[in-house]
């Protein structure tokens, strides 16, 4: 070897003893994904009070502008009080009325409510403690209120979004505004005269916002007999009558009305083309048998009228077939019909709509996802409504006028709650997982009940919309 290359030493098995000392084992890394974070709702209700300021800073001056029968100088709450109590009701979930009660003067609720309403509470005329009024209280005040006063609440606040252009890109083709109507059952109220129960329905008009938003927009309500004509109300009437207060609220606004296959009929397709307006409905076979018939016919003889592509659904990716055809006779009138057949993961379904669209390869992809599926959502408010809490179908009172009012103020409380949750809550939640509507809610309710409101700090930045998938 080389003089200046070192020879390799030999290694043995003593050269690895053990060392004696406190040394921890190793652990190896746990299974599973770590831990999302939990969201913190201590500002949710800062949170609240700053989206009324953004959104809707003249909703209290709305309040105080229906109308009050009570002499002011004995009255303990003012009328935009009373109207809070019931908008809380409904926008904390709480489902009756007792329950709100339940829990309306516990922790801090009294103050943040005065504080949302903006009334000064008088100490030496009323004590120290704050209160909220009773919910019989409240059903007294809704009593006494007329229903078309209550009514312009929601017309306003759309009108207030509106200016604020926040639902733009809900607009199909970026000009008309969808419009989804339906009816429901408002509440199996009672007659307390008869004593039988009496059901009441009501037929809605809701705007379609960004991200499956639904916004109300307009309330008919239907009774089951009319004492008037002598006769029952139906669907179809009520959607006359609310199309009829729809146009005169907007009269230039482009509308596109959502409709199912109720509607399909001449009546309504006479009111349409009055007002000018676009419509898509849902088209059935057994509603409309020979506008059906003639319409599978004419598409088979058309086909280069035909679109593949693929949609997004629940389940996975779905693949989506879209024929049309043109003139189709339905009376005196002749419209397009679009028929989407669907495979997916776990069905494969058909769906069919006539439209007054002009149809292309271009256009039936948004006539169909954007504006004919839309239409479920309508169905999706009416089930959050029945059964998440907001207490659709409840009979809140027997009385009439205050049912009704409770009504009006439950979509003015579902307005207000999708732009928290669906304009704010979800996007401060979005590292958290499994965070659902009904969660959000209790977190706002939580706020409300422990933080005193303090208007000088920072609420939010802005509303970005997220979808709720």
């Amino acid at each position: 070897m080389g003089e200046g290359v070192q020879a390799a030493q030999a290694s043995g098995a003593q050269d690895y003893g053990a060392e004696s000392g406190d040394h921890p084992a190793a652990r190896r890394r746990p299974a599973g994904r770590k831990a999302g974070p939990a969201p913190a709702g201590d500002a949710y209700g800062r949170h609240l009070h700053g989206l009324i300021r953004h959104c809707f800073p003249e909703l209290n001056r709305w309040l105080d502008a229906l109308p009050d029968r009570r002499r002011q100088d004995l009255c303990v709450y003012l009328g935009r009080h009373i109207w809070w109590q019931m908008l809380l009701t409904f926008l904390l979930r709480d489902g009756s009325r007792n329950a709100f009660d339940a829990d309306r003067n516990s922790g801090q609720l009294p103050a943040n409510l005065l504080q949302l309403c903006e009334q000064e509470w008088e100490e030496e005329r009323l004590g120290k403690r704050r209160t909220i009024t009773c919910s019989e209280n409240a059903k007294k005040h809704a009593s006494r209120t007329a229903v078309s006063e209550v009514a312009k609440l929601a017309v306003l606040m759309v009108r207030r979004l509106l200016q604020m252009r926040l639902l733009d890109d809900a607009r199909l083709f970026n000009r008309w505004w969808l419009v989804a109507i339906d009816g429901t059952l408002q509440d199996r109220g009672r007659d307390t005269a008869k004593g039988v129960a009496r059901y009441r329905y009501v037929v809605e008009a809701k705007l379609v916002g960004p991200q499956g938003t639904m916004f109300s927009l307009m309330t008919e309500f239907r009774d089951l007999y009319n004492p008037v004509l002598d006769k029952e109300d139906c669907e179809l009437n009520a959607f006359l009558r609310l199309t009829e207060r729809l146009h005169a609220e907007f009269p230039k606004l482009p509308i596109c009305l959502l409709l199912d296959g109720l509607y399909p009929v001449q009546s309504v397709f006479d009111r349409i083309e009055t007002y000018r307006w676009k419509f898509i409905a849902t088209l059935r076979e057994g509603r409309q048998p020979t506008g059906w018939d003639e319409a599978v016919q004419t598409t088979a003889l058309s086909p280069t009228q035909v679109v593949q592509c693929r949609r997004k659904g629940e389940a996975g990716s779905i693949q989506q077939t879209l024929r049309w055809t043109h003139q189709v006779p339905f009376g005196d009138h002749a419209f397009q019909v679009l028929f989407s057949g669907e495979i997916g993961p776990t069905a494969a379904t058909l769906w069919a709509w006539v439209t007054n669209f002009r149809l292309s390869h271009e256009r039936v992809q948004a006539i169909a996802n954007r504006g004919g599926r839309a239409r479920n959502g309508i169905e999706n408010v009416f089930n959050v409504e029945k059964n998440g809490g907001f207490g659709l179908e409840h009979a809140f009172c027997a009385h009439t006028q205050a049912s009704r009012n409770y009504h009006l103020i439950m979509q003015v409380a579902h307005t207000i709650e999708q732009l928290l949750v669906n304009g704010l809550f979800r996007r401060l939640t979005r590292a958290c997982r499994k965070v659902t509507d009904t969660k959000l809610i209790e977190l706002l309710r939580s706020s409300l009940l422990y933080v005193r409101l303090d208007p000088s700090l920072p609420s939010f930045g802005q509303l970005r919309f997220c979808s709720s998938a």
